[in-house]
């Protein structure tokens, strides 16, 4: 039988806590609610669990947008997730289907990591059986450095995440920058009466999801077939990601703005400051049709995080036009991030 995974953890579920879906492994008890995995127990991940969360992830450099909570917590709509502390290290897995997974390495103390990895693979081959492998989704670079004299594990690059310096995005000097300069100012000769202020949920959420009902119509108007398919499942999860983050604004402790010409919003933004060095930016949306607004707006919103060194956007998905659009602005650094999968002998 693999190591037992340890139970350092076991909080309580909130009262009020929204029904966890039906699964034939899941368990409840009086006050609390594990996935199970033999004899071992995976908690949910729930907006209480941010506290927790936190304080491993503190103990890491990193300038990856994946190790924040509120990244993994608003896109998990279409799984669950759940954690457990193994040899001190904070584990994060994923269960979709099926087929459990995770969604990022060991959390913790260098020392420990390659052993709670072990326990961790362990737990999900458990779960799959031998029909699926167990997987990591998103791997930071030090991982590869870690694992990349070890035959027994494979790393399959992911889609990078784009950094900037935060400076350069907010003053926009020299060539470079000459065309977003221009999109600014002819947004601004066009609608000097836009106005920006703080994102509020309530105050701001009827003509947020107004405007995001607009967004995705335009982005499904001219797609078809498979391509068709894929956008409608992508701006779907996209959707209710967002409406998670509404949901959970202030508790995740998210930044916003909005924009706003004629008291209508035609621009929304969020994010949040992962360590005092890099700042994320989760979603920006705005009017198509209104030239400039989606520069002015992202310039705007990195302004509230000047004291930070670096500004993460996230990665390109793979998506030609994301990727030239992000690469427009410059990036000083990729963070590199894999899939990794343990090569089975037979």
């Amino acid at each position: 039988m693999p190591a037992k995974l340890t139970a350092d953890a076991q909080p309580q579920m909130p009262p009020h806590s929204p029904p966890q879906p039906r699964h034939p492994h899941l368990d409840t008890h009086p006050t609390h609610r594990f996935l199970s995995v033999g004899e071992r127990r995976l908690y949910p991940l729930t907006i209480d669990s941010k506290p927790l969360f936190d304080h491993y992830v503190a103990t890491q450099q990193f300038v990856s947008a994946d190790l924040s909570f509120a990244n993994n917590f608003i896109w998990l709509t279409h799984m669950s997730a759940f954690y457990q502390v193994v040899e001190e290290c904070l584990c994060l897995f994923s269960l979709s289907g099926e087929r459990l997974n995770m969604l990022l390495p060991p959390i913790g103390a260098s020392g420990q990591q390659t052993a709670a990895l072990e326990q961790c693979f362990a737990a999900m081959e458990a779960y799959n059986g031998p029909s699926h492998e167990g997987l990591i989704d998103f791997v930071q670079g030090d991982w590869a450095a870690l694992l990349q004299h070890d035959s027994r594990w494979r790393l399959e690059p992911h889609h990078p995440d784009y950094l900037y310096r935060t400076s350069d995005l907010i003053e926009l000097r020299g060539n470079s920058y000459k065309s977003k300069r221009g999109e600014i100012n002819q947004f601004l000769r066009h609608y000097p009466q836009a106005t920006i202020e703080s994102l509020d949920p309530e105050r701001h959420g009827a003509g947020v999801r107004e405007l995001l009902h607009h967004w995705l119509r335009a982005r499904l108007q001219h797609a078809e077939g498979e391509e068709l398919a894929d956008l409608l499942a992508s701006t779907e999860l996209e959707r209710q990601g967002i409406e998670r983050s509404l949901r959970h604004f202030e508790p995740l402790r998210l930044s916003g703005l909005c924009l706003l010409i004629d008291g209508r919003i035609e621009g929304f933004t969020f994010g949040e400051r992962v360590n005092p060095r890099v700042a994320s930016i989760l979603v920006e949306k705005t009017n198509f049709a209104i030239s400039g607004a989606a520069q002015f707006l992202f310039r705007e919103f990195c302004k509230r995080f000047s004291d930070c060194d670096f500004i993460n956007v996230g990665d390109d998905l793979g998506l030609e036009n994301m990727r030239r659009v992000k690469m427009s602005y410059r990036p000083v650094m990729f963070a590199e991030k894999y899939t990794l999968r343990r090569i089975r002998i037979n």
